[in-house]
């Protein structure tokens, strides 16, 4: 896969891991538990693909110069369905790019955790109840609509519908750190280290001076490899919506437009109040 393809393809999979969500919660409105289950878990699918693109396009910074994209452990994901299950589980357990002032309701997330798991030891089974009659026990027919809600599946689709969002996020902290790890620092001048003195006055004398030797010994640049496929940082004076409502972009969009809307409405009462 070229870099263009390896683009392409993240944009395509978070595009219709959205369009797969979105259907879920329209059929279940209708009532149709089952076909919507069925299509939630298409949409997890789809996010653990783009959620190991993304992870592989981080290891290409650090990854052998033309190294290829593609490995045996990236296709081995991409044709089990419970690693793409796990892999969503584990993204959303770890939220590695967790953005917002306070931390994340570890205690409120185990519901909906739990369900993905469940789901992972039974995901063909349960994928197949939303598309076709089956038999039960007492053999019975079973229709994709006669299958009974067992979980609360508008939360669970509401929480993977952050990945797409979060990875965008992520895009732009994982650049960030690379960009950091590579820059050289020199070392500092006895200017700075006075500075340093100053600001750290009130530290214990020997957090201090490892902080001052640090300083005093700066930092040599690392190389970062496969410049095609890694992730960067936009470049000076870029639009920061220039992606807004492209194909890949759902999530961050919902996202930018409720927080419009939302600072539209504080304006308002604030506009409102004596």
């Amino acid at each position: 896969m070229s870099p263009e393809q390896v683009v392409a393809v993240e944009d395509a999979l978070l595009a219709n891991a959205d369009r797969l969500l979105n259907a879920a919660l329209a059929v279940l409105d209708l009532g149709s538990f089952g076909l919507a289950r069925s299509l939630a878990i298409l949409g997890m699918e789809e996010s653990g693909k783009a959620i190991a693109i993304h992870e592989r396009r981080v290891e290409m910074a650090y990854a052998p110069e033309g190294e290829p994209f593609v490995t045996k452990q990236l296709n081995h994901l991409w044709a089990s369905h419970p690693k793409k299950l796990r892999l969503v589980h584990s993204f959303l357990v770890d939220e590695p790019y967790w953005f917002d002032t306070i931390e994340p309701d570890r205690d409120g997330t185990a519901a909906y955790l739990g369900t993905i798991e469940r789901w992972t030891e039974r995901h063909n089974t349960l994928k197949q109840q939303g598309f076709y009659v089956d038999l039960d026990d007492n053999g019975d027919a079973v229709a994709p609509q006669d299958v009974a809600e067992e979980e609360s599946l508008a939360d669970v689709v509401r929480h993977v519908h952050q990945i797409g969002w979060q990875l965008r996020l992520g895009e732009h902290i994982e650049a960030k750190q690379q960009a950091q790890w590579a820059e050289e620092i020199p070392p500092a001048t006895e200017e700075e280290l006075e500075e340093t003195r100053k600001l750290f006055s009130g530290v214990k004398p020997e957090v201090l001076e490892t902080i001052l030797e640090a300083q005093r010994r700066g930092k040599e640049g690392r190389e970062l490899h496969n410049d095609g496929y890694r992730l960067h940082l936009p470049g000076p004076g870029s639009n920061p919506f220039e992606n807004l409502g492209k194909p890949g972009y759902e999530a961050g969009t919902r996202e930018l437009i409720w927080l419009s809307e939302d600072l539209d409405k504080r304006g308002e009462r604030d506009r409102s109040e004596p």
